[in-house]
């Protein structure tokens, strides 16, 4: 048990410097382009011991995916408990802290915009996955605003799936171009502009939020 504890930390720490590799040769040259040699090499070892880990290229790319739904999980739940009861807050706070955890980890941002899209199947059943998760999630908190009367400013009835899932793509679409650099300025300086239109179309007094800041471990 004793001596069985090293050797598991050991190869928790080994996957998680080739997901890394990976996460960058994917991100430089993508999904179809990137070759197995070519990661093992990046992670400095051999293509048998990468090959250990992960059986195929399908299995790696749909692994590094995986783990950054992990990471963009564990930071939105916090900053969501650190938000606090007001809904619009949690909604926010979900949503800033997709972009600047993206921004911190652009490698992951490239591969998530590009795999989309890309030719495989899992790679964007997973991608897909992520992003439905957060449209659920912010749908949520909408409907719950509007059970407590939080969004009383609309023109029209407010659909909250529909209303999440154009928030949601707002935020790929401005990631999607960050990631591929056609958009220079930095993300902190762009999304506020983008939250104040996604606020704005829900109804939300702008003075009465913040905008959250929770993206770090």
């Amino acid at each position: 048990m004793t001596t069985s504890a090293p050797r598991q930390a050991r190869a928790i720490e080994r996957r998680e410097h080739l997901l890394d590799a990976a996460a960058q040769v994917f991100a430089q040259r993508g999904y179809s382009d990137a070759q197995m040699d070519e990661i093992a090499a990046a992670a400095d070892t051999s293509k048998g011991g990468l090959y250990f880990h992960f059986p195929n290229k399908e299995a790696l790319i749909a692994a590094v995916i995986g783990r950054a739904g992990d990471i963009l999980r564990r930071r939105v739940t916090r900053a969501m408990t650190a938000a606090g009861d007001d809904p619009v807050a949690r909604a926010d706070a979900a949503l800033a802290t997709l972009v600047n955890t993206l921004a911190a980890h652009r490698s992951l941002a490239r591969v998530l915009a590009a795999e989309s899209l890309g030719s495989s199947t899992t790679a964007r059943e997973s991608v897909a996955k992520i992003e439905d998760e957060y449209v659920a999630l912010i749908a949520d908190e909408l409907r719950a605003a509007l059970a407590s009367g939080r969004l009383s400013n609309l023109d029209a009835p407010l659909d909250p799936e529909l209303t999440a899932r154009a928030w949601v793509g707002m935020v790929r679409s401005l990631l999607t171009a960050w990631a591929a650099g056609r958009v220079s300025a930095p993300l902190d300086r762009i999304y506020p502009e983008l939250r104040r239109l996604m606020l704005r179309s829900a109804g939300v007094p702008l003075e009465s939020n913040h905008l959250a800041t929770h993206a770090k471990e």
